[in-house]
């Protein structure tokens, strides 16, 4: 039977970083309560306007802020305030009409083309274009011609012409989508292509949908104001906004106070549309567009005046790190007092299961943790600099220069819109100043450095030309573009198969032999540990419960999850019989102090009840 005990699961930090959401900023808050304040003002004028919007005061005409009358009064004295809350009516219902039409025909075409393809994307992709071409402003005053007076009508027609401009940005999201390796997942499992677009292709788009519906609301509440002003929307004595902008503008020389209150609502309500929309955009998309590698938090918990340890001869120095994820209550630790050093021309390697916490630590020490976490404690030495107190500024100086990062997936740092010569190049332009001819040939040479056959030929080549194992090599030579001090591989070797494993670990121990580099490598395979490392970290629950050298971690463990990732080695198996699993709860360095010093407590106490 194989040796296996259930290991409790720990979803604080997965809790913690589904509940963190981006905070609205001050002007999103105003612009929201700006929002609601004029769609409640308008939608219930009958009740909340002071005064009818049609009752002339012809004493008081064209008068500023008053007591009575507190927006001031119209050329015929009747209240602005009133009238703007009854004008803002069928402005407010007209929009909101434009923007369903807007978003309906836009996402409907959008996706039906973007998935399917073929024919249906050729007939979409054409129609579009026609309706495009069509000048919409014209259309809208034949609209209003025949119809005299009918905005909501208008407004549909509006909404009808702009829907195919969402349509064709919404199409390339979905094509785009449409070729994840997830969708072809749920087409070999049997989903309907109706549930695909509705379940995997449509939530992928959410985000551009609200943007550009935010946008057209602010430009519909334009164009409508404008119809108005024009004389093509509501006629007077009924009040609207653009009619009323209209009459502000034909009195301007007598009192030009009567412009500010109606336009400053057109123009306000218009750009809160818009800062709302992009509020929105992040809270509903921002859990799949935040990219994994982003700049690091600028909050940070640990005090400015922590203790950097003197590491001398070490390239790299990590003291008492941690790191936890943000969320509304605080901060979850998801990696606890970890410490370690490398020397000079040697390679450490951080080992542990999926979820034990390496990348966190590699992340940290590359300052690339991203806004949901921080650094609450700790030190990361480099080069006589604490990394984690540097500025963003800073950190880009020392990232590609002197610090360096290899992805699992080579075609992470690959982009496939340029050729290798052109990715290479810009890289060690950026990071060594040479000119634009120096660079090519320095790229050739890195391409040749990292044992690339015929370096010429493939410098010319798209990152999809490329062989899984060469476009790993690539991504090597590009992270040694800046010539870097320190190296941080994560998983080099774990996408590609056996035989390019062992090509990619001889040449990382060359180019370390070469370059006299230091290396930190995250890995889980033991195999990959005995080939290239010098000293052994072992990562479990977030904290690092062993290290020694390499030889000494495979002869003498002494921690029972050491000892138990070793047997679980599939090195190690024997024929015809089971490999043993990770089994159990192993106790880490803090469940370990903090039993003792609850022991200590509890001995005290019963001392002093003696």
């Amino acid at each position: 039977m194989t040796d296996s005990i259930t290991v409790v699961a720990q979803p604080q930090a997965v809790r913690a970083l589904r509940s963190v959401r981006k905070r609205p900023s001050m002007f999103t808050i105003v612009a929201s309560a700006w929002l609601a304040i004029v769609v409640i003002a308008c939608t219930f004028a009958n009740l909340l306007a002071p005064i009818d919007p049609q009752v002339q005061d012809l004493a008081n005409v064209l008068q500023g802020p008053t007591a009575a009358h507190w927006l001031g009064t119209d050329s015929l004295g009747r209240d602005i305030l009133s009238r703007l809350m009854f004008g803002g009516r069928s402005t407010v219902l007209a929009v909101a009409i434009s923007i369903a039409v807007y978003v309906i025909v836009g996402v409907v075409l959008g996706l039906l083309a973007g998935y399917l393809g073929g024919w249906p994307d050729r007939i979409i992709s054409a129609s579009s274009s026609a309706v495009l071409a069509m000048p919409k402003m014209i259309i809208l005053f034949v609209v209003l011609s025949v119809y005299r007076g009918n905005v909501i009508l208008a407004m549909f027609v509006y909404g009808l012409l702009a829907g195919p401009v969402l349509g064709l940005i919404v199409r390339a999201a979905a094509m785009a989508t449409r070729n994840e390796l997830f969708v072809d997942a749920a087409r070999v499992s049997g989903l309907s292509p109706l549930h695909i677009i509705r379940h995997h292709i449509f939530p992928r788009t959410t985000g551009l949908i609200i943007v550009q519906a935010a946008v057209f609301g602010a430009t519909a509440i334009v164009v409508e104001s404008a119809l108005s002003f024009l004389g093509f929307g509501t006629q007077q004595p009924d009040p609207s906004w653009g009619n009323m902008v209209a009459e502000a503008a034909g009195n301007i020389s007598l009192n030009a106070w009567m412009l500010y209150p109606t336009g400053g609502t057109i123009a306000l309500t218009a750009l809160s549309l818009g800062l709302i929309g992009d509020t929105l955009r992040d809270r509903v998309a921002g859990q799949w567009t935040a990219p994994k590698l982003t700049m690091r938090s600028v909050h940070r918990r640990a005090d400015r005046n922590t203790q950097v340890p003197a590491a001398t001869g070490a390239t790299l120095a990590v003291a008492g790190l941690g790191i936890g994820y943000k969320n509304p209550h605080g901060v979850v630790p998801v990696v606890k007092d970890v410490n370690f050093t490398v020397a000079k021309g040697e390679t450490i390697g951080i080992v542990g299961e999926s979820g034990s916490g390496k990348t966190t630590v590699a992340f940290g020490v590359l300052g690339v943790i991203g806004e949901v976490a921080e650094i609450s404690s700790g030190s990361v030495l480099f080069g006589g600099k604490n990394l984690v107190e540097l500025s963003l500024h800073e950190m880009d100086h020392l990232r590609g220069r002197r610090l360096a990062y290899v992805a699992q997936e080579p075609m992470v740092a690959l982009d496939p819109n340029y050729r290798i010569i052109s990715q290479l190049g810009e890289a060690i332009r950026r990071n060594t100043g040479k000119s634009r001819k120096d660079a090519k040939t320095r790229a050739v040479e890195l391409l040749r450095l990292v044992e690339i056959r015929d370096p010429e030929a493939v410098a010319e080549r798209y990152p999809h030309q490329l062989s899984g194992g060469m476009a790993q090599r690539v991504s090597i030579a590009l992270a040694l573009a800046g010539e870097p001090e320190l190296l941080v591989a994560d998983e080099p070797t774990t996408a590609l198969d056996v035989t390019v494993q062992a090509g990619i670990l001889a040449l990382l121990m060359s180019l370390r032999d070469k370059t006299g580099m230091s290396v930190v490598l995250i890995t889980h395979d033991w195999g990959v540990v005995a080939d290239l490392c010098d000293r052994v970290a072992v990562m479990y629950k977030g904290e690092i419960v062993e290290q020694n050298t390499a030889e000494g971690i495979y002869r003498h463990p002494q921690h029972p999850y050491t000892q138990a990732l070793l047997r679980s080695n599939p090195h190690d198996a024997k024929p015809g019989q089971r490999l043993p699993v990770i089994t159990g709860d192993f106790e880490t360095p803090s469940m370990a102090a903090a039993r003792e010093a609850s022991s200590s407590e509890n001995k005290s106490a019963a001392e002093g009840t003696r």
